[in-house]
């Protein structure tokens, strides 16, 4: 197991930071060549090809989270779940497509590139063109491979699919500044990318095949009414998907509107520090997620505590002091990143870092809500969430800035934090397994210690080397406590997992 989620950690961290590089690296290679507006199309084109296929990764998701629940990993039943899927992603995805191409045709999908109707009109029936060829090849691409890559991770192969991300988001970043360097346009560059993509994907997908054969899951005749079950239940997931969007661009539309262009701006370049701990936490939850699942499928206790203790470690051990530590040096850091340019608040950023610190303690519960396809408890959560996030910050009317927006924000991760830790531990209980109360608690001591280390930093800069110092001391406390609470076979289990992911650098 650990060799595979270092693997698939390491390649989580690469598509990051394959991504970063590639938004800061090829901005001047495409404004070099290409106006503002062509630019702000492309941008909008990538970020709507992303949207429009939310229903079928709902679908896909929990398809995929059914054969983790498959038991024994049993090659028959995942080949039938697989089965009955497949119709259904096609038709759904066809559906998706045309929508969009319905939208387009009527023209509205042009207010997304031109709300004001200033742009010309090649310029938007060339960028509607784009979107079409990129969202289509995106459905061809993953109508099948994303049901493939998800068999893939039942089987343990999670690291291999994200090594094929990575490698995917390298070579359409560079076949998009080549063409753009070439000379091509909007819909040249859209069609040498899906050209590209696709056949990446044709290869991906024979990767997958093989690996589906090798564990004997095979294509059989379609069970039509289990495929429709499953489509239509993950609709669910898809509305819950939806009102997270709504929860997060919600969000950006009311604090430019309360608050103004200027602090909207300050409120979004803060809070990027802490998507991208949300992305770091995710590089190690994801490739344990489908281990995890097959502990909990198979009642392995000492397993399932060890998982425990392996997230929290990481996630909350490893984190929390880290960001005490970039609290304390992040007005500069700041102000170096944006010239100068941008207002730092110290309050927002602390309590931007605290939403993280409860994001990370919840994972574990989060991800046994997940992966066992509770969708009534995430839908309404997701509704709930929505729904206090919006309302607060029309209440509030700006009245107490951004730290006002930040708490509403911190209250509501809260909240879902409190639900999802309730009903993971009811579903333990229920399958007859005990929630790591004692491990919790020391945990939920060290986000504590943490919250109030970036709060007291916040609030008395002076303060900052003491309260660093203090907090890190604790945090050596509570961590030393936290190992003391495992039984003796699962700090050896966790001894033996850390050791394998650290050995490559000892060597070194």
């Amino acid at each position: 197991m650990a060799a595979r989620v270092l693997s698939g950690s390491l390649a989580a961290w690469t598509r990051i930071g394959v991504t970063a590089l590639t938004q800061i690296g090829l901005v001047p290679v495409f404004l070099a060549h290409w106006s503002v507006e062509q630019y702000g199309c492309w941008l909008v084109i990538q970020a709507v090809a992303a949207f429009v296929n939310i229903f079928s990764l709902a679908h896909h998701n929990y398809v995929g989270n059914e054969f983790l629940r498959a038991p024994g990993r049993n090659p028959q039943q995942i080949a039938t779940l697989l089965s009955a899927a497949l119709p259904f992603s096609i038709a759904l995805g066809l559906f998706e497509l045309a929508t969009l191409g319905g939208l387009t045709w009527l023209g509205l999908t042009g207010t997304l590139f031109d709300p004001n109707g200033a742009l010309p009109p090649a310029l938007l029936a060339e960028a509607g063109g784009a979107l079409m060829l990129l969202s289509t090849s995106t459905f061809l691409s993953v109508f099948a491979s994303g049901l493939y890559a998800r068999v893939a991770g039942t089987f343990g192969h999670f690291a291999r699919t994200a090594w094929w991300g990575v490698g995917t988001a390298l070579a359409t970043a560079f076949a998009s500044a080549l063409l753009v360097w070439g000379g091509a346009g909007l819909l040249a560059t859209a069609a040498g990318v899906a050209t590209l993509n696709l056949l990446i994907f044709a290869l991906y997908q024979g990767d997958l095949w093989r690996l589906g054969t090798r564990h004997q899951v095979r294509l059989g005749q379609p069970d039509w009414g289990l495929g429709w079950k499953n489509l239509r239940t993950s609709s669910q997931l898809g509305l819950t998907y939806l009102l997270g969007l709504v929860r997060q661009q919600g969000t950006r539309v009311l604090v430019s509107s309360v608050l103004g262009v200027a602090q909207a701006l300050a409120f979004t370049t803060m809070r990027t520090a802490s998507n991208l701990s949300l992305q770091g936490i995710a590089t190690v939850v994801d490739p344990v997620f489908p281990e995890f699942m097959g502990f909990l499928r198979d009642r392995n206790r000492g397993a399932i505590l060890g998982t425990f203790a392996f997230v929290w470690l990481v996630v909350v051990f490893l984190m929390g002091p880290a960001l005490v530590l970039l609290q304390a040096f992040a007005p500069g850091l700041f102000a170096l990143w944006t010239h100068d340019k941008v207002p730092f608040d110290a309050v927002v950023f602390a309590l931007f870092s605290i939403v993280m610190l409860v994001f990370a303690i919840a994972r574990p519960a989060d991800s046994i809500v997940l992966g066992n396809n509770l969708l009534r408890v995430q839908l309404v959560t997701a509704a709930s969430l929505a729904g206090f996030t919006v309302a607060a910050i029309v209440w509030l009317d700006g009245r107490q800035g951004m730290r006002g927006i930040a708490g509403v924000l911190l209250a509501a991760e809260l909240a879902g934090a409190l639900v999802v830790l309730h009903r993971a531990s009811r579903w333990m209980a229920g399958q007859s397994l005990e929630w790591p109360r004692r491990l919790f608690l020391v945990a939920l001591g060290e986000v504590v210690v943490c919250a109030a280390a970036l709060l007291v930093i916040a609030v008395e800069p002076a303060w900052r080397f003491a309260a660093v110092a203090l907090a890190w001391l604790a945090s050596g406390v509570l961590l030393a406590s936290f190992v003391r609470q495992l039984p003796a076979p699962q700090r050896a289990w966790l001894r033996e997992r850390l050791g394998r992911i650290t050995s490559p650098f000892r060597r070194r």
